[in-house]
C-alpha cells in the first residue's frame, strides 16, 4: 500500500504545481486582456507584462507548497523524499519544456530560470512543513485518553 501511495503522490504533487498554475495563468492573461487573444503572440504579448509575470512567479511558489503539502499528505509516510522525487521530476519536465517545448519561444529567460529554480525548493518546503506539522500532532497528548 505505501508504494501505490507513493506513486500516487507523485502524480498528483506533480499535477497540481503543473497544472493549477498554468490554468490560473490563463484565467489571468485572458482577464487582463479585454479583448479576445486569437494567436500565441496576442497571448504572450499579455502574458510578458510586468505585472502577469509578477504574479505568476509569487503563484507557482505558493502552488508548489501547496502541491508539496498535498503530496506528502497523500504519501503518509517518507514524505519529504516522496515529494522530492516529485520535484525531481516536474523540474526534469520544465527544463524539457522551457527548453524545446513548442511554445518555448514565448517565456523570457529569466522567467524560465526562476520557475525551474523556485518550483521543486517549494514544493519539498510545502512536504517539510506537512512533515513537522504531522510529527508535532503526533507529540502532543491527547485529551481522554
Amino acid at each position: 500500500m505505501g508504494l501505490i501511495r507513493a506513486a500516487l503522490a507523485v502524480v498528483i504533487g506533480i499535477l497540481i504545481a503543473y497544472g493549477l498554475p498554468w490554468l490560473l495563468e490563463r484565467v489571468l492573461v485572458e482577464s487582463m486582456a479585454e479583448r479576445n487573444l486569437y494567436t500565441a503572440g496576442d497571448y504572450y504579448m499579455v502574458r510578458n507584462t510586468a505585472g502577469i509575470m509578477t504574479a505568476r512567479i509569487a503563484m507557482n511558489f505558493f502552488l508548489s507548497i501547496l502541491a508539496g503539502h498535498a503530496a506528502a499528505r497523500i504519501a503518509g509516510e517518507d514524505m519529504v523524499r516522496t515529494v522530492a522525487i516529485s520535484a525531481s521530476a516536474l523540474t526534469l519536465l520544465l527544463i524539457g519544456e522551457f527548453t524545446t517545448g513548442e511554445f518555448a519561444w514565448g517565456t523570457p529567460i529569466w522567467m524560465r530560470i526562476v520557475l525551474v529554480a523556485i518550483t521543486g525548493p517549494a514544493m519539498v518546503l510545502g512536504a517539510y512543513a506537512r512533515a513537522a506539522a504531522a510529527e508535532i500532532h503526533a507529540e502532543q497528548p491527547r485529551a481522554g485518553v
